[in-house]
């Protein structure tokens, strides 16, 4: 379950990330063709996805140790 929730946290942070940044680049390169208003359709919930994704990993990651703490001390 631990695996999922990072593996799903991890892409999202990629996908996230990736329409943040061509968002946030998309009025510099086109130069002024793209409004900063148009752009920040992109950039708004590229930003949500990536803190959203972020928030999911470091929960996989701690579902991930918890269960690892728990078979080392039902181990011993």
């Amino acid at each position: 379950m631990g695996k999922v929730v990072l593996i799903l946290g991890i892409v999202g942070i990629l996908l996230g990330g990736a329409v943040f940044v061509i968002s946030l680049l998309l009025p510099v390169l086109t130069e002024g063709r793209t409004s900063w208003d148009e752009a920040m359709l992109g950039i708004i919930p590229g930003a949500l996805i990536l803190m959203f994704s972020f928030l999911l990993s470091v929960a996989g990651v701690v579902i991930i140790l918890v269960r690892r703490k728990k078979t080392v001390t039902s181990a011993q």
